[in-house]
């Protein structure tokens, strides 16, 4: 599966078998085609050209593109949702729909959709196809194995749909949080790098020409000063940028114990855990529903569900509702704990049948969205506060540039 590559070939056909097929200047009564083939080798690709009846032309291999500069939009997941969903609808199977998805693929990231093929190819299910490609978060996958289980994938790829639809307002204000502060710090830093690279080197500059005195020493330990506030500010800006993308980049590459250390360090930062904790009850409570809808028996729907998220509270909380389920516990009482609240509590208790749990579980969904969008946009103040803060301090830097450069040029002049 490893050896697999994207292949551009070239052929001709005496029939235009798609819409993209021209007449070949050459060869007038030929139809020329160019399609994206995955294979091992270039035999293979000629292989396949013959088995459709072409005459080979040209195979070019495409070059695999680095993950990071090609990354997966949450526009282009849905799209791919989307299309499986549509085809799924239209009578395929989850793992045909995916096929037709890929094959459907010609850009950069087809690359990344090899190893799906790959895995469809040789007799892998859909969810193993759909957890290969590596750009689904853990909740998509779980509603996926939702559909598997309850033979309703039509219905729950739409669920997938849904979700990301539900998770867009969270995220575009945590996103242009970040673009906020990205643009603000680096505006900050190359005012810093200005002072260290031009400005204060200048002022030195000038105060070696000019005559010892008290006035000139005035200066120079002025500028001593600024030379070691800006260089503390830079030091700690660049310090800082680059232990957050190490971690990033750690984070990204699927080192699991780093992983969990860092998700460990997130959970503690007040409003940061809130924003986790309530968008990850959101999210495995959808899959629940789903589930449950779906016809699958509690206990598998609860070990499904425990699967929708990493953080451990939420974890625990669908992990031990299955145990007290197991040792004779009513459904009411098995889902009554934290991290639900009180109001949360009270509509559980009320529960009498899956139904009247599932609409319940609606209830935490449609809550917990909005208390996740609510800390998203607390979060969303805090850096702005603290973004500004730190522009601030750098423009005291700065000014305080610009008074030791005024001083110099005035004690330049009073020298003369």
């Amino acid at each position: 599966m490893s050896g697999l590559r994207n292949y551009e070939a070239s052929y001709l056909l005496p029939f235009a078998s798609d819409h993209e097929a021209v007449r070949d200047k050459v060869a007038s009564k030929y139809f020329r085609h160019r399609a994206i083939i995955v294979a091992s080798t270039e035999r293979q690709v000629v292989e396949e050209v013959q088995r459709r009846g072409g005459i080979p032309l040209d195979l070019k291999v495409i070059r695999p593109g680095l993950s990071f500069l090609n990354p997966v939009s949450r526009d282009q997941k849905q799209q791919y949702l989307r299309a499986i969903y549509t085809n799924v609808k239209g009578g395929m199977s989850a793992s045909v729909a995916l096929r037709h998805v890929v094959d459907g693929e010609t850009g950069p990231l087809r690359q990344r959709l090899n190893l799906a093929y790959s895995l469809l190819d040789s007799g892998g299910s859909f969810l193993e196809a759909m957890q290969a490609l590596g750009f689904f978060d853990r909740t998509t996958l779980a509603i996926m194995e939702a559909g598997e289980r309850t033979g309703k994938m039509a219905e729950a790829i739409n669920t997938a749909v849904q979700y990301y639809k539900a998770r867009a307002s969270t995220l575009k204000v945590i996103l242009t949080t970040a673009t906020w502060t990205a643009v603000e710090v680096i505006f900050s830093i190359l005012s810093l790098i200005g002072n260290r690279s031009t400005v204060l080197p200048m002022i030195e500059k000038q105060m070696e020409e000019m005559q010892s005195g008290d006035k000139t020493q005035a200066v120079k330990d002025g500028l001593n000063l600024a030379y070691a506030v800006n260089d503390t500010m830079l030091f700690v800006s660049l310090v800082g940028i680059a232990a957050v993308m190490g971690c990033v980049a750690v984070y990204v590459s699927g080192n699991e114990h780093f992983k969990k250390k860092i998700d460990d360090i997130v959970l503690k930062i007040p409003h940061v855990s809130d924003l986790m904790l309530h968008s990850g009850l959101a999210n495995s409570a959808r899959v629940a529903v789903s589930l449950i809808r779906g016809g699958v028996p509690l206990k598998p729907a609860l070990a499904i569900t425990e699967k929708a998220s990493w953080i451990p509270r939420i974890v625990d909380f669908w992990r031990g509702a299955g145990r007290r389920l197991d040792d004779g516990d009513s459904l009411s009482i098995a889902m009554v704990n934290a991290p639900l609240d009180p109001s949360e509590t009270t509509i559980i208790k009320a529960v009498h049948s899956r139904e009247d749990l599932a609409e319940a579980l609606e209830t935490v969904v449609e809550r917990r969205s909005d208390f996740a969008e609510r800390a998203a946009k607390r979060i969303q103040v805090i850096s702005l506060i603290g973004t500004m803060a730190y522009a601030a301090v750098a423009v005291m830097i700065a000014l305080f540039v610009a008074i030791v450069q005024n001083k110099g040029m005035m004690t330049s002049l009073t020298s003369s």
